[in-house]
């Protein structure tokens, strides 16, 4: 798999990332207007909250709330300039991506990414 090197050190925004199952009820909120992250909700599930992709989503007709279509993590990763790191997946400005270092996966901007 092909790496690519990390431009900046990055860290964790959110500590307790949303995490939500197929087939999950979720509450929307506002989407986000900055051009660089369309494609994102804020989202309320039982137990947290936190951004996630339109992608996972089939929305209700009233907007209100959406059934999540796959599984997902907000996890971020945390990366030090010139650290390796493979792309797994890519949407709406962010790459989930692995640190060849430490071995761990998680989300990152792809502003920050060679």
């Amino acid at each position: 798999m092909e790496t690519f090197k990390i431009l900046e050190t990055y860290k964790t925004q959110y500590k307790d990332p949303i995490v939500l199952h197929v087939a999950e009820i979720v509450h929307l909120g506002e989407e986000e207007k900055e051009e660089k992250w369309k494609g994102w909700i804020w989202a309320e599930s039982k137990t947290n909250k936190g951004w996630i992709p339109l992608q996972i989503l089939e929305i209700s007709s009233d907007k209100k709330t959406g059934k999540v279509l796959e599984y997902y993590s907000a996890k971020e990763l945390d990366v030090e300039k010139g650290d390796d790191i493979e792309k797994i997946k890519s949407l709406n400005g962010w790459t989930w991506s692995r640190n060849v270092k430490t071995n761990t996966e998680g989300w990152i901007p792809d502003e920050i990414i060679e």
